[in-house]
């Protein structure tokens, strides 16, 4: 009986063995080839985030072409295998791939649609990775193809990149309207201070945008109010931090030969360095292409200034505003923009392939003095002054078509403050890139 009952065992063992090794290998593929899959996904998802983020930047700066050769490389820094078909990023088949542009606000289009020269978006699915599993192949399933899909875009029209940009981290009032508001299209507001007044709205206007983000809080005081309301988040970095001064330029602009000019008649100057530009009331100054450098700051001479009555026009030009030891950096008070009540400033900034492309007003990053825009103004370029406030109070509209980078801003004005920025505008290569999805 005990040897019968020992052979009964022996054969029970070995069923429960055999039941327990075949549990043992469904949890040996759960385990690895889940991790297997994981590792996969984690891998293609990296990958699908690095080709959009590169070539969204490279999309905004170079154009579609190029951008499509800096997803390729991307993909393959990151390990992916690319498919034996040449155009497989713009083919329309998305089994092995696809890559589409297009420019915001628009949605993402369908496959096919290529990457058109002047978009801000791109979409990135990867190519298949083809995972062998280990185990699985036991239980009837040996490979998975696995892709990963990731949009970015770049510029100031992305979401959480800024048309009008406040830089300051921790003053109150950083952005402040006083009366009739700010009205920007085009793109978002950001507010990197972190004060708990960082915003204040004491007038009757509105501040308006796609988007508003404010690291630190928001003062309302008046009638007026955040149309969205603020959200929060990050501050952000200053877009553009890394524009050379002219003296790094390739060819950098020279002292001219009278470098104090008050301009009384009409006057046509070429680029160069400056102790300051005056245009009086009945005078039009023409301004040729290229870089006007103004260094001094009296109460007699404040820099570039038109008065009442002043005309300034051209084509190509920025004006750069330095300190007295011009080419070494500001640190602290330099000199001054100011359009007075009844002037007007009608000049194009460089164009696109230039350095300043889109730039008409440049404060030196270390320049501190307010800019002043006080009369009936508009500026087709952009306004950069990384350390200084940008006063607008004037009697007429004031616009800026295009971006709006400053330390602080303060609008004080019965009429809003128009920021109107054009996406498809080519800005001094501004392409921080964020993901969109």
């Amino acid at each position: 009986m005990w040897w019968s009952r020992g052979g009964s065992e022996r054969g029970s063992v070995a069923v429960t063995v055999a039941l327990a090794m075949t549990m043992l290998l469904g949890f040996a593929a759960l385990v690895v080839d889940i991790g297997l899959n994981w590792a996969a996904r984690t891998s293609a998802q990296t990958a699908a985030d690095s080709a959009a983020l590169a070539g969204a930047s490279t999309l905004l700066a170079d154009g579609g072409a190029a951008a499509l050769l800096t997803v390729n490389g991307a993909l393959t820094d990151n390990g992916i295998a690319l498919p034996g078909v040449v155009n497989w990023a713009t083919d329309g088949n998305e089994g092995n791939g696809e890559v589409v542009c297009w420019t915001l606000p628009a949605g993402a289009p369908g496959p096919g649609a290529n990457c058109p020269d002047g978009s801000n978006a791109m979409q990135v699915t990867t190519p298949a990775i083809e995972v062998q599993y280990a185990f699985a192949p036991l239980l009837g399933e040996a490979t998975r193809s696995i892709k990963a899909r990731a949009a970015a875009a770049a510029g100031p029209a992305a979401p959480n990149n800024c048309v009008l940009c406040v830089l300051d981290e921790d003053d109150e009032a950083a952005l402040a309207s006083t009366a009739g508001g700010i009205d920007v299209d085009g793109g978002g507001i950001v507010v990197n201070s972190n004060n708990a007044g960082a915003v204040l709205l004491s007038g009757a206007g509105n501040v308006v945008a796609d988007q508003i983000r404010v690291v630190g809080e928001v003062d309302l005081l008046g009638a007026g109010d955040l149309l969205p309301p603020a959200e929060g988040g990050p501050p952000v970095p200053d877009p553009l931090a890394d524009l050379p001064p002219p003296n790094a330029l390739p060819i950098p602009p020279t002292p001219d030969a009278t470098p104090a000019r008050d301009i009384t008649t009409d006057t046509t100057l070429t680029p160069g360095v400056y102790e300051h530009i005056t245009v009086e009331a009945g005078a039009t100054l023409t301004l040729e292409e290229g870089v006007y450098v103004v260094t001094d700051f009296t109460a007699e001479d404040p820099g570039f200034r038109v008065l009442d009555g002043g005309v300034v026009g051209g084509d190509g030009a920025t004006i750069y505003l330095a300190c007295a030891d011009y080419p070494v950096p500001c640190d602290g008070d330099g000199t001054r923009f100011r359009l007075d009540p009844g002037s007007n400033f009608d000049v194009s900034p460089p164009a696109d392939g230039e350095v300043y492309a889109g730039l008409s007003v440049f404060a030196d990053q270390g320049n501190t003095r307010s800019q002043q825009l006080r009369g009936d103004v508009t500026l087709t370029g952009a306004v950069y002054a990384a350390s200084a406030r940008l006063a607008v109070f004037p009697t007429a509209n004031v616009q800026v078509e295009s971006l709006v980078v400053v330390d602080r801003l303060t609008a004080a004005s019965l009429l809003p403050l128009l920021v109107d920025y054009d996406p498809s505008l080519d800005i001094f290569g501004y392409g921080v890139p964020v993901l969109i999805s």
